[in-house]
């Protein structure tokens, strides 16, 4: 089947989703990262452009995510009766207006996000907390909705877990914006910082305002290193979660929480906020669920404290999550069984 795949395709969960597919389809890849401003309006035009010629290509669209980009293409492939296949479980499920952010805050984001779900022949919601939120914001029919939880590759992490040499506790997070560095919860990772000065704290990842934000909350913190984005997965992300001994996700809000199982997998202590789907997506394991600053820094301890089989149960945890499950699941729902 020819299928035309639309999303942020520089993405990891994006590109393991074109591994699953293009091993019996034939994909037509769009990347649906746009920009902001006057730059954003000329892109978009331009990619609608490009899609609508790769729609009339294809049999069935793939959208990762509903936004500005998979209206059209979506109303094309309903009029010539192709099929449409969209995930769930980002911007276009995230509903926090105590921070501006979600696209049912935005009219026109949300007019082409709504009606994209409308017209999709199924969905694909990347965790219970996701499914609850589309159901939640729309009028979708549940029928029509199906969620697959989202994956790793986990080939592409090998197996080692044992390293003498964990140094620091980490949070990685590749925003460029002021809201999603409130979002992502980096303000209470410097804050936990202050509260252990004798033990070493790394932020990865940030760029642009969320970059500057962080450094001015961190000035004057010495146990903080702060290395700026955009970063490599395996090159150099990967590497820095073999070094920790504790991974921090304390987001408002997280659809599904690749970071928390990407360190996993490599032997780090997940200590995370109740953000979304966060307590959902460790439940079972030896991950901690903390809000409380006592709560976070007794975690923190704890994860020091880790013998090398302990890690071992993090990583064998993560492997539920592997892409082989997403991919029976998700070509046996496209119908290439």
């Amino acid at each position: 089947m020819k299928i035309f795949l639309i999303g942020p395709i520089n993405s990891s969960f994006v590109q393991n989703d074109i591994k699953i597919l293009g091993k019996e389809n034939q994909l037509f890849l769009e990347n649906s990262a746009i920009g902001r401003g006057i730059r954003g309006i000329w892109n978009l035009l331009l990619l609608t452009l490009r899609s609508v010629f790769k729609t009339f290509r294809s049999e069935a669209i793939f959208c990762w995510f509903a936004d500005y980009t998979t209206l059209i293409p979506s109303l094309i492939a309903k009029v010539f009766r192709k099929k449409i296949y969209v995930v769930a479980g980002g911007f276009d499920v995230t509903n926090l207006p105590e921070i501006n952010c979600g696209a049912r805050l935005r009219p026109f984001r949300w007019f082409c996000v709504k009606n994209t779900f409308r017209l999709a022949d199924k969905i694909f919601p990347v965790s219970n907390y996701a499914k609850k939120q589309l159901l939640k914001l729309t009028n979708v029919n549940e029928n029509k909705v199906k969620m697959i939880y989202n994956c790793i590759d986990i080939s592409s992490f090998g197996k080692e877990t044992t390293n003498s040499n964990r140094e620091f506790v980490l949070t990685v997070s590749q925003g460029d914006h002021w809201i999603e560095y409130i979002r992502k919860g980096t303000q209470k990772f410097i804050e936990i910082a202050k509260e252990l000065k004798d033990t070493k704290f790394v932020i990865a990842g940030l760029r642009g305002e969320a970059l500057q934000l962080a450094k001015k909350d961190a000035n004057n913190v010495s146990n903080i290193e702060i290395i700026p984005g955009p970063l490599n997965l395996y090159e150099e992300i990967v590497p820095l979660y073999r070094k920790s001994f504790a991974y921090c996700q304390f987001s408002i809000e997280e659809t599904f929480g690749v970071a928390v199982l990407e360190a996993m997998i490599c032997g780090s202590l997940p200590i995370v906020s109740e953000g979304g789907a966060l307590p959902e997506i460790i439940s079972g394991s030896e991950a901690i669920v903390a809000q409380t600053k006592e709560k976070i820094i007794n975690a923190i301890s704890k994860a020091k404290e880790l013998s090398n089989s302990e890690r071992k149960k993090l990583q064998e945890f993560a492997y539920r999550y592997d892409i082989r499950e997403r991919e029976i699941v998700l070509l046996n729902e496209i119908g290439n069984k």
